[in-house]
């Protein structure tokens, strides 16, 4: 199997976590509105629904996205070195989060009152974005092993399926369909977002031929119309907002999540796009710690309360998401003049 180079990797993997980085802002933009759901115009909620959809994925993009960076063909690296890399992974993530939590706790308390808990932060996330750095720790702590199991499937076929099938049953599949065997054999969970992880790696070590680029655009717009259709219904049926179809795990955000990593690796980005992508790419840990708080200023502007009177709902959570990570983004710039300032704020 072939394995893309360094270069075709940095340019498609800066496309992805760029792209990504807004689809998740977008995400987070849409949330106020979908959570009206029976409180508002069908319509309004249809839109905030579909936007949803088309970015549900973007969570997984970015674990698959490590597994592509991370995972390599065994070169002889020895065990020392690969474990001093792991630590020094997990420490690069920790102290931005330590100093966020802090941020968003004073935030919290700021707002609704009440006092400032820090240890809290070993119990539960300070804002309900943060629950992704701590699950990348997690995988960070086990990537020795992942490296294992990524030599050892990589260039066996038949093995490669088998555990990736049963990835998908144990993990994808009781989404929708609970399935109490797994509870008898217990075997509850298999590698959990892990999974995500060796998928990025495999993808990325492997130029797949046979299927068509156009197959898996199908693939990824199919799955976004499953999500947003599975939602509707299910949420119709309820009576209220339900995110069954949301789950990262539901096998139709697992299909668009695999379909667009697939199309974001056969990306061929110009020159000049690169270089934007580069940049925002090199900025997107900042973007995802602080876009929360710039939504939060966003959203109660002036500016917003005009477009959202004027304009329909849909363009007013583009205008939302535009908005925050634009701010976000210049953030980050002004971020960069201070002296060793991006390795305590990501």
């Amino acid at each position: 199997m072939e394995s893309l180079n360094s270069t075709e990797r940095s340019q498609w993997a800066d496309l992805c976590r760029a792209l990504s980085i807004y689809g998740v802002v977008l995400l987070h933009s849409c949330g106020a509105i979908f959570y009206q759901y029976g409180k508002i115009p069908l319509g309004d909620w249809l839109s905030a629904n579909l936007l949803d959809s088309l970015v549900r994925c973007t969570v997984p993009l970015f674990v698959m996205l490590s597994g592509a960076l991370l995972l390599r063909r065994s070169i002889g690296e020895g065990e020392r070195t690969f474990f001093l890399k792991t630590i020094q992974r997990i420490i690069k993530v920790l102290l931005p989060l330590l100093v966020w939590s802090g941020i968003y706790l004073w935030f919290v308390a700021h707002h609704n009152g009440g006092q400032i808990n820090l240890l809290s932060i070993l119990s539960k996330p300070a804002m309900y974005h943060l629950w992704f750095v701590y699950m990348i720790i997690g995988v960070y702590l086990f990537i020795p092993l992942f490296q294992i199991i990524f030599d050892a499937i990589i260039d066996r076929p038949v093995l490669l399926c088998y555990t990736f099938t049963l990835w998908f049953v144990i993990t994808c599949i009781p989404v929708y369909l609970p399935l109490p065997l797994l509870s008898i054999i217990q075997q509850k969970s298999f590698f959990g977002y892990g999974g995500y992880f060796l998928i990025g790696g495999i993808i990325a070590s492997t130029k797949q031929n046979r299927l068509p680029t156009f197959f898996w655009l199908i693939i990824f717009l199919s799955s976004v119309l499953v999500t947003f259709g599975a939602t509707w219904y299910l949420s119709w049926q309820a009576n209220s907002p339900r995110e069954t179809a949301y789950l990262y795990f539901s096998p139709n955000v697992f299909l668009a999540a695999i379909s667009a990593f697939v199309l974001f690796t056969r990306a061929t980005v110009p020159t000049a796009m690169a270089n934007i992508t580069k940049w925002i790419s090199e900025r997107s840990f900042f973007i995802y710690f602080i876009h929360v708080l710039i939504l939060e200023i966003v959203r109660y502007s002036n500016f917003v309360f005009f477009i959202n009177q004027h304009s329909p709902v849909f363009i007013t959570i583009l205008v939302i998401s535009i908005a925050t990570f634009v701010l976000s983004l210049i953030a980050s710039s002004l971020l960069k003049f201070i002296p060793g300032a991006q390795r305590v704020f990501g």
